[in-house]
Formats: C-alpha cells, sequence, structure tokens
C-alpha cells in the first residue's frame, strides 16, 4: 500500500493548500453534533493539530524541510488568531465563528508545543513564541476558565467534564510540562482520572470504549472519542507507567478494533449496547489510525485492523485530494448500515476531518516524498440532501452542488471566502 498511502498524503498536501486563505485553514464543516455549511473562514481549531503534527512528523521522516516551514505557517496563523485572554478566534469547529472552542483550542496547544519542540530540537530560538502562546492559552483559559476543581469542564458554566477533552488538554499539559512548564502535575492527575472514570470495564460490546457524559442518559460511547483518550493515555503511559493505565489501554485498543469495518470505522454505541453504523466515519478514522498505532507496544494490535483503517482512507479518497468524511450522516444514529445515496454531508471533506487522516498516514510516510505537483482532478459524484438528487462539485477553487431535478445551484463556495455566494439548502 505504500504507493496509494504516498499519494494520498500528496493529495491531501495539495488539497488543503486549496483551502487556505488569508487567516488560515477555512471551509465547510460537517459533524455529528451539527454542520457548520454557512461560515467557511479561517478556524483556529483541532485542524490546526493535525496540520501541525502531519507537516512535522512529515519533517522528522524525510529531513525536507518544506515540510517544517508548512508547519511554521500553520503555527503563525494560529499566533496571529490568538486573542488577548489566550482564546484563539473561530474555534469551534461545527458551531461555527466562535471562540473558546473545546477541545479544539487545547488541540491547538498541542499542535503549537509539537512545533515548540521540534524547532528547539534543531536550535531554533523561535520555539518560545509557539511555547508562549501555547502557554498563555493552557494558562489563562484551559486553567483558569475551564478547569472544574477535579477535572476540565466543557465550557465556561458547564458542571459536565468529558473525557476525550479531557484527554487533549492532558496531552498539551505534558507536552507543556516537557518543555518546562511546571505546576500542572495536579491538573494532568485530574485529567487522568477523568478519562479512566469514563472508561466502561463491563463485558459486553461497548467494554473498553469511553462514555461521554455531554450526551446525558444517553450515555453514548464514540469510537473518535475514545481513541483520543486513549493517544493521550499513551502519552501518560510512556511518563508515568502504572498497571492500570495498560490494563486501560488495552481495553481500549480491542474496543478500537472491533468498530473497524471496511467502509470506515463505526460511529459507537448507544447505552443498551446497539451499535450506531451511521455515521461510519472516513477522515476521521485517522485519529483511530493514529490511536492503533501508538498502542501497538502495549496492546496486542492485529494487522488487520491496521489494514482496515488504511483501506477506508485510501478508498475515501477524492480526485481534488481531500477525503470524504463518512457514510450515513443521512441516517445519524441508525444501527442499520449506511442504505441509498451518500448524502453531501458524507462526501464533503472537511480540513477538521482530513487533518486527521494526514497525521496519521504521515506515520507511514517513507523517508522520500516527491516534490512534483499533485495532479489534481475535478470531483463530481451523485448525493443527496434533504431528499432531492444532486451533484456535488469541487475543484481546486470552488465547492457547490447543483440540484439535478430542478437544475439549480443550490450552494456555491469560493474557497478564498468566509461564506458561500449562493446558500440554497
Amino acid at each position: 500500500m505504500q504507493a496509494e498511502i504516498n499519494d494520498t498524503i500528496l493529495g491531501l498536501d495539495h488539497w488543503l493548500a486549496t483551502m487556505r486563505q488569508p487567516g488560515g485553514y477555512g471551509g465547510p464543516v460537517a459533524h455529528w453534533w451539527e454542520s457548520s455549511l454557512i461560515f467557511c473562514g479561517p478556524m483556529i481549531d483541532w485542524r490546526y493539530e493535525g496540520i501541525i503534527c502531519g507537516y512535522l512528523t512529515l519533517y522528522r521522516a524525510t529531513d525536507q524541510r518544506r515540510w517544517l516551514a508548512r508547519a511554521v505557517q500553520a503555527g503563525e496563523d494560529c499566533l496571529a488568531a490568538q486573542l488577548p485572554d489566550g482564546r484563539f478566534r473561530n474555534s469551534s469547529f461545527q458551531r461555527g465563528a466562535l471562540e473558546g472552542g473545546t477541545p479544539h483550542e487545547a488541540a491547538v496547544d498541542v499542535g503549537l508545543l509539537e512545533l515548540a519542540l521540534a524547532l528547539r530540537a534543531d536550535g531554533d530560538p523561535s520555539w518560545r513564541r509557539y511555547f508562549t502562546a501555547a502557554e498563555l492559552n493552557l494558562r489563562g483559559y484551559q486553567i483558569e476558565r475551564l478547569w472544574g476543581g477535579e477535572a476540565f469542564i466543557d465550557e465556561p458554566g458547564s458542571r459536565t467534564q468529558v473525557a476525550n477533552k479531557n484527554a487533549t488538554t492532558l496531552e498539551a499539559l505534558l507536552l507543556y510540562r516537557s518543555l518546562g512548564g511546571d505546576s500542572v502535575d495536579a491538573y494532568i492527575a485530574g485529567a487522568g482520572a477523568r478519562i479512566s472514570a469514563a472508561l466502561v470495564r463491563e463485558q459486553g460490546p461497548r467494554q473498553g470504549a469511553t462514555i461521554h457524559l455531554g450526551t446525558g442518559a444517553h450515555r453514548l460511547t464514540i469510537g473518535i472519542y475514545t481513541a483520543r483518550c486513549a493517544a493521550a493515555l499513551v502519552r501518560l503511559y510512556r511518563e508515568q507507567p502504572t498497571a492500570n493505565t495498560l490494563e486501560m489501554l488495552q481495553s481500549m485498543a480491542a474496543y478500537l478494533e472491533r468498530l473497524l469495518v471496511a467502509q470506515g470505522s463505526r460511529f459507537g454505541h448507544y447505552a443498551d449496547g446497539r451499535l450506531i453504523a451511521c455515521p461510519t466515519w472516513v477522515s476521521p478514522s485517522g485519529d483511530l489510525l493514529r490511536a492503533l498505532l501508538m498502542l501497538r507496544p502495549h496492546a496486542t494490535i492485529s494487522p488487520n485492523s491496521i489494514g482496515l483503517a488504511l483501506q477506508a482512507l485510501l478508498q475515501g479518497r477524492l480526485p481534488s485530494g481531500g477525503l470524504r468524511t463518512a457514510h450515513g450522516l443521512g441516517q445519524r444514529g441508525d444501527t442499520r448500515s449506511p442504505l441509498g445515496p451518500p448524502d453531501l454531508r458524507d462526501l464533503l471533506p472537511v480540513a477538521g476531518w482530513c487533518d486527521k487522516a494526514f497525521r496519521a498516514l504521515a506515520l507511514l510516510a517513507p523517508s522520500i516524498l516527491s516534490d512534483k505537483p499533485w495532479a489534481s482532478q475535478e470531483t463530481m459524484l451523485d448525493c443527496r440532501w434533504r431528499s432531492q438528487d444532486c451533484l456535488f462539485h469541487e475543484t481546486t477553487t470552488t465547492i457547490s452542488v447543483v440540484d439535478t431535478r430542478r437544475s439549480m445551484l443550490r450552494y456555491e463556495w469560493k474557497k478564498a471566502t468566509w461564506y458561500p455566494a449562493i446558500y440554497q439548502l
């Protein structure tokens, strides 16, 4: 699969460049919770974690400084968008142009601190700029406004402590401490305890998953969020190995493996153990692949599981270089496999999902990657939107949706702009 992996990495690099505009990476967002199809401007959210870390991984693998330059460019986007109180502009992903997004701002901190580590290792004194920006957010927002006494809360004014959001903050805190940040041990311990408390330990289909407390009585277990918890615990285990953490990692690995199918990764489970098959994630499955690759030294991971995750990403490629988001978003929450033509949101490539595939695939990159321009093509695929037959069309400059029965342009977004020129969805 190496040639396909290489081509997919280069395609994603090309596609991400088409999504850049003044201020950073933009584009519409499709998600389980809600979708932001109107605001398409630059968002400083968790896309920057995957973009910065993916480019740094390519730099370490190839020693080609063009990848470091892209990581630095992304880091500069974050610095330019930071507010005096430490938050980042437009950091709320599917909620649109709002500050204070969780776990998004902590994910930005992860990217900035990984960049600081790489630059410090190169002897580049500019590392302190990125460290200082992450420190301001960690201390001024994450700790000052989101610390709930025992763990980090979902958002200001909330009492909910969500495991995966604590996990992302935990990763940032561990990186911060490794760079010399002090007095964060209590917060690291609290975030780790929140993940442990959310883990399903009882035998059954949900065993090894983390319960998303933000879903109330539904108590959903969600694969991509469990994967993010696993990645954080791997970092913690490297520094503070315990038998309990190792047991959790092995249980999480088994749960993530059970979610993988040829199309991607199943969403998760209801409280009664029923499998949620819609959506089956494609580009977000990059977080599962990354977690499984990180878990390999600590748990028995089937090569077939790695193969399934890879297959889903490679088969999800679009001619534009981006990756589709899912199968079955139009049947959200259904326990049946996705049926019929894809929903518009299934096909829509999203910067904040494609970054996860990019980051994971970069872990499998060779020591040499071609510097030839990637051959982009137009994407033209049939889809459905609100029971209407449509055509999804993407070029290097535009994403549009045509109602094929009415020959009507329902949506048109020019990639250099913040809002669609046509919105009739």
